[in-house]
Parts: C-alpha cells; sequence; structure tokens
C-alpha cells in the first residue's frame, strides 16, 4: 500500500448495486475473501443511526455526480495510519505526507497546499462535523481502525453536510455494537522505524441498546530523523432504541496526538539524504552581497513538533415518524494544541472550545402520479480560540509574544428535491445558503484586530438517468462556496490577521458509473470557474513551515476521474478457488490561472497533472491474498506559481499479502516503496523559486516493511 507516500486515493462506487438483486462490492475491494468478491451477500445490517453497508450505497446511487465509497476491508490489513492511507481508490481525491499521520487532502484542487489545518473539505463522523467552526480540519483526529466505511461526496454533492467547496465533504461511518462483526478484536503491528501499533476494540448488542468501545496506540521513530510519533486514541459510541421508530446515539472521542517535525530540505538535499531533518532556517541576502543571517538552529535544536489533544462528545437521534424520517445532534469539541516550530514563528499553543447542532427531515411527496424525494436542514456551530505564541527556545516557551481571541460561527440552511420524470430518469434540484463569521481579537496590537463576515446561496442542478440495472449517466452543475478560515487569516496564528474574499466557483460535471460482468467502472469529466481561490505562499524566512494566504482572481480547475476493475477469467479461476482482480484508476487534473495579472496562464502549484494508480490482487478461497501494487506520476507538481521549478516524477511497487490461520487468527504484511526510489512527497508552494530558492521540499518515506496480527473472537 502507498502509506506514507503521495497517495491518490479512490474507490469508484459500485454500480452493481443499481439494481435489487446486484450483491457485488466491485471497485474498491481489497483484502476480501474470494467469496466477498464474487458476490457480497450476507453483510452486517444498520440502524437508524448507522445505515448498512447497502443502504449507503443506495444513498450515493441518487446522487448526480462524482462520489466514492471505501469499506475498511479496504485498508484494515495494511499499515494504514491516517484517513489519507485508508482512501487508497478514489479518482480525484489526491493525499501527500508531511509528516507521520499528517496529510494534505485534496480533491479536485482543493487546498492545493494549505498548511496543517487544512481547508477545502468538510470532515464529518456519522454525520457530524469534525470540521472545526473556524473552518480547518485536522485530519489526524481521525484513527483509521475506528472506521466502518467512508462516503466520498465531491464538490457540491456533499450539499446537505455543509459542504460547498470544490472538495466536497467526506462522512466516516463508525462501527456500533449491532453492526460490528465480532464481539472482541486485538490488533497488535509492526515494522520499520520501529514502529508498533496496538488496537483492542469491543461491541455488544443487548435487548434496546449496545456499546462499541475502541482503543489504539502508536509509536513510531519515523522514517526520517527527528519523525517519531506516539498517539493514543480512543472512541466509544452508545446507542439506545426508544422504539422500533426512534433511536439515539452518544458519541465520545479521546485523542492525544504526537509527533515530530523534520523540516523541509532543498530539492537536491530532499533527493540525496531523504532522511535527514530541516536544515537551519536563514535570511538573505536581500541585495547582491548583503548579510546573511542564520535565523534558527533547525528542527532537532528547537523540537519543531505538533501536539494535540482533543475531547469530543456528541449526540445523533433518528426518528421515523408517519413516513418521514427526522433527524437531530448536537456536539462539543475541546482541543489543546502546541506547535513548536523555528524560532522566528514561535511555539504556537491554542486553546478550543466547539459546540455546534444540526437538524433534517426528509420524506416523499405524491404530486399525482409523479413521487417526489425531498430533504430540508440546517446547522449551526461556534467556536472560542485563546491562540498564543511564545518564543521558542530550544524548544521550550519563552515569553508570551503575541496573544488574540479568535471566535468564528457558521449558519447552513439547505434543501434538495428529487423528481421521478420517468421510471429511468430523475431531475434534481437544491439550494444551500451559508453564512460565516471569523472574528479576531488582538490582545496584545488592538489596530491588528478583524472580522469577515460573509454569506451566499449556493444553488443546485442535476439529472441522473439510470441508463438499466447495471448503468448511469449523470450531469449536475451548481455553485460553490468557501469562505477564508482562521488559520488562513491569521497564518495558524503565526502572522497579524489578514482579510480575504470568499472562494466562489461555478462548476459543470457529467459523468458515468456501472459494472459488467467482469469490468467496473466509475468516470467523471468536470470544469470549475473559480473566483477568488486561496493561494499559499510559504514563506522561507519560517522554514517552510508558516505559508501566507492570498486571493488570486480567476482560476480554472478541470479533470478527468476514471476508476476501471477487471475481474480477470472469471469463470476459470473460480472454479479453481481463486479470483483475480486489475483495478486502475487515473486522474488528470489541469488547475490554471485565467489571465492572471501576475501569473497568466500559469498552472497552479501543489498537484501533479498525472496520477495513475494499479493493483493485481490474487484472492484464494482457502482465505489468503496477495497483491502488487504501482503508482505512477510522470511529472511532479511545479513548486512555485512562476513555474520555473518542478519536482520530478516517479515510480513506486509496493506488495501486501495476508493468511487466515484459523477462523479467529489472521496475520498479514507489507511492503511499500520497494525499490527504495527517492521522491518528494510534499512541498509548500512559493511565488517564484528561481528568486527564493526557497527549502520546501518533504522527502518521501524509503523502502518500509510492516507486519500484523488480528485475532477476533
Amino acid at each position: 500500500m502507498f502509506r506514507n507516500l503521495s497517495l491518490l486515493a479512490s474507490t469508484p462506487i459500485l454500480c452493481a448495486v443499481l439494481t435489487q438483486n446486484a450483491m457485488a462490492q466491485g471497485v474498491g475491494q481489497r483484502g476480501g475473501s474470494l467469496d466477498e468478491i464474487i458476490v457480497v451477500g450476507g453483510y452486517v445490517a444498520g440502524t437508524l443511526t448507522s445505515p448498512s453497508l447497502e443502504e449507503a450505497r443506495q444513498r450515493l446511487e441518487q446522487i448526480p455526480g462524482g462520489i466514492g465509497f471505501v469499506e475498511s476491508d479496504v485498508f484494515l490489513d495494511d499499515f494504514a495510519q491516517s484517513i489519507g492511507d485508508a482512501l487508497v481508490f478514489t479518482p480525484g481525491v489526491f493525499a501527500d505526507t508531511s509528516a507521520q499521520r499528517e496529510n494534505r487532502i485534496s480533491v479536485r484542487g482543493s487546498g492545493l497546499n494549505s498548511a496543517f489545518e487544512r481547508r477545502g473539505l468538510t470532515l464529518l463522523r456519522d454525520g457530524v462535523p469534525i470540521t472545526r467552526a473556524s473552518g480547518s480540519t485536522e485530519y489526524q483526529e481521525i484513527d483509521p481502525l475506528s472506521i466502518r466505511y467512508i462516503e466520498i461526496y465531491k464538490g457540491a454533492n456533499g450539499l446537505e453536510y455543509g459542504g460547498a467547496s470544490l472538495g466536497g465533504a467526506i462522512n466516516i461511518v463508525t462501527p456500533t455494537g449491532r453492526t460490528v462483526k465480532d464481539r472482541l478484536t486485538f490488533r497488535a503491528e509492526g515494522g520499520s522505524f520501529n514502529t508498533f501499533r496496538a488496537n483492542a476494540t469491543y461491541g455488544e448488542a443487548f435487548d434496546n441498546s449496545d456499546i462499541y468501545i475502541g482503543v489504539t496506540g502508536l509509536t513510531s521513530d519515523g522514517f526520517r530523523d527527528h519523525s517519531g510519533v506516539d498517539s493514543v486514541y480512543g472512541f466509544m459510541n452508545y446507542g439506545y432504541q426508544i422504539n422500533e421508530n426512534v433511536e439515539t446515539r452518544f458519541y465520545v472521542t479521546a485523542l492525544s496526538d504526537n509527533f515530530e517535525l523534520s523540516g523541509s530540505l532543498a530539492l537536491d538535499d530532499a533527493l540525496e539524504n531523504p532522511t535527514a531533518a530541516g536544515r537551519p532556517v536563514t535570511i538573505g541576502p536581500f541585495f547582491p552581497g548583503g548579510p546573511v543571517t542564520v535565523l534558527d538552529p533547525g528542527p532537532e535544536a528547537d523540537d519543531w513538533d505538533r501536539n494535540l489533544d482533543v475531547v469530543r462528545v456528541a449526540n445523533r437521534t433518528v426518528a421515523n415518524i408517519d413516513g418521514i424520517t427526522l433527524e437531530g445532534g448536537l456536539w462539543y469539541a475541546y482541543r489543546d494544541l502546541d506547535h513548536a516550530i523555528t524560532r522566528f514563528a514561535g511555539i504556537i499553543a491554542q486553546q478550543e472550545n466547539e459546540f455546534g447542532l444540526f437538524g433534517r427531515a426528509s420524506g416523499t411527496w405524491n404530486l399525482g402520479n409523479m413521487p417526489v424525494d425531498w430533504t430540508f436542514g440546517g446547522m449551526f456551530n461556534t467556536s472560542s480560540n485563546d491562540a498564543k505564541r511564545f518564543e521558542n527556545l530550544s524548544g521550550e516557551r519563552g515569553e508570551l509574544t503575541s496573544q488574540a481571541d479568535q471566535d468564528a460561527s457558521n449558519i447552513v440552511l439547505y434543501g434538495q428535491t428529487n423528481w421521478l420524470l420517468t421510471d429511468q430518469v430523475t431531475t434534481i434540484v437544491g439550494f444551500q445558503y451559508l453564512k460565516s463569521i471569523r472574528d479576531v481579537e488582538d490582545i496584545f496590537d488592538p489596530e491588528s484586530s478583524g472580522r469577515l463576515v460573509s454569506d451566499q446561496v449556493n444553488p443546485r442542478f442535476g439529472l441522473l438517468w439510470n441508463v438499466n440495472d447495471n448503468a448511469q449517466v449523470f450531469a449536475n452543475v451548481n455553485r460553490g462556496f468557501e469562505p477564508a478560515n482562521t488559520s488562513d487569516i491569521t497564518a495558524g496564528g503565526a502572522l497579524d490577521f489578514t482579510p480575504l474574499r470568499s472562494q466562489k466557483s461555478w462548476t459543470v460535471e457529467f459523468g458515468s458509473r456501472g459494472q459488467l460482468d467482469f469490468l467496473s467502472w466509475d468516470m467523471a469529466v468536470y470544469r470549475s470557474w473559480v473566483d477568488n481561490e486561496f493561494i499559499d505562499q510559504a514563506l522561507p524566512s519560517f522554514g517552510g513551515f508558516i505559508s501566507r494566504t492570498f486571493n488570486a482572481d480567476n482560476t480554472i480547475h478541470q479533470g478527468i476521474e476514471l476508476g476501471v476493475d477487471f475481474n480477470i477469467q472469471p469463470d476459470a479461476l473460480k472454479n479453481a478457488g481463486l479470483a483475480l482482480t486489475w483495478r486502475n484508476i487515473y486522474t488528470y487534473n489541469d488547475f490554471h490561472f485565467d489571465n492572471d495579472p501576475i501569473y497568466g496562464n500559469n498552472k497552479l502549484a501543489g498537484v501533479p497533472d498525472h496520477i495513475y494508480v494499479s493493483e493485481l490482487k490474487l484472492d484464494s478461497e482457502e482465505n489468503w491474498y496477495f497483491a502488487i501494487n504501482f503508482r505512477w506520476i510522470p511529472d511532479g507538481p511545479f513548486v512555485d506559481y512562476a513555474n520555473t521549478l518542478q519536482t520530478p516524477g516517479y515510480e513506486l511497487f509496493g506488495m501486501t499479502a495476508g493468511i487466515e490461520l484459523t477462523e479467529n487468527v489472521t496475520i498479514f504484511a507489507s511492503a511499500e516503496n520497494l525499490f527504495d526510489q527517492k521522491y518528494i512527497s510534499n512541498i509548500s508552494t512559493v511565488a517564484d523559486q528561481s528568486l527564493e530558492n526557497a527549502n520546501v521540499f518533504t522527502p518521501g518515506q524509503g523502502q518500509a516493511f510492516f507486519g500484523g496480527l488480528t485475532a477476533k473472537f
């Protein structure tokens, strides 16, 4: 698997599910048994608060646009330590690694190179937002081992979840005491870089209630110097069925995620010495022969790191009353961040309290002989963040240098109707209203305080044609809107308030998904016209760890997302007790300025144009599997908007294998970057690299081997 590499993730949703008798999981299946690949039956049924796999697919089928669906079986037998690693096969989704357990995830060019607090995507767990009220997301708040399945809603296809950005929304659905397959599980795995991870889960259902508990601990020295990670993650949910039509569920998350930061390197240094930590940061010369000032002794001397503690509680209640489904919930989260970076930027310390609530209703009207499905809902969330910055004195807090109260709030209202025009054609009409407020009150310098208020109505129109029982064609047009997040307007707390305009867009999309006897496909083609796109430029004086965000004028995002699975010689191999699947994912990204006064029609930096991922996997009815995988980036992304330097492309090979020793015990192993390819995993974008010569390159992980064991009872 491609963990700790730049990742293209994907799972084109299976289109045999378009019919009542279609049970094959198709594209996205990994690590399952032979029977599961050929036919998936007897899946664990869902409940009101946790839909079954089949119910989730059926809901996704009604979306006239790009979506994805990932079951936990796709990644649980690999060493996936972040949500980016869990998204292994979904066209249009790109993730790279800047630190252990830390991904930058971009969907259709969203958040092209945002810093640690990522933008451009709304992340949810069981329909409850994890994305902060301030607009940013900490992806390390998710433990892949607590995931049952993942729903990906690209762009405005995530309208009901508050997603209106280019990226859209990702909803993570967790196991419950009723849907979990095993009452007790124990998992242990380890491998390269002194890595060890242990996980234990317990799930049980009673007469009217159920409970699920999961705990994960991870420790690793990391591939690079000063890149160790030490994290503990706990998750629990408790459900109570008030009656057959009403269910409520409570969720609790507690985590402590701590990882060291290696810093960025010069390009040649990153390729020749990929395990090295960042070099000392320098400033200048600003003119020929001018002085060069050593600003920072480097990540090891000043103990650059990022430590995040989170406690989160939530409730979700669902009721079916006379054909109408009512859903509501609320959540509270506390986050404590300690983030040491360069001596100039200092140590960023933040304590945030967040509260939110949501509600939605759905049902069906009958207008004559025409059924109309409808959904209406809304969400409100607010947060208060005490943001401080201290001097970094060899990794210890020095004098308090800045303090600000950062408040954020959002209101989202939405509605959608699905009109069944014929037995095969459905038209979708929807809208979303979003209003956001960002307040920054600078305690040290009141003149640097600021406030942003922005709102917009986002219409959506779509058409869905069920060509036959096994294929769909879809098209849609929608408007997008993304307010600046607090991290954008304060550079993550390192700089003063910077007012930014909201990013706006119009997108046109069409595509198809379906399945034949030996072939499954998922394809989408889209074009977005973007105004005020958020552009990040790393500041060399901050060692590439701090970026200032700007608004571009007009940009274009367009591309092709294609996933194709081949079931090779299914009849012959089935008779031999085998199944062979060849999975292919291709993404074409064309993101560029549109007659910009500075950059003309240059490409946007940060994401490569072409990405190809492939896997050939053999499963046996004797309960073993073996797979080889391949990832090809012909040319890396541009590092600067002036397009003076492009990172080199690369090819990565890997292998995975597993065998069920007994009914309760399974062992598995994986090899990553098998031929020890040296490559660039992550970059921080700059304006003009030919002038700045910035150290903004993060090396990708070298050759690594991992193995593990799972016991189930």
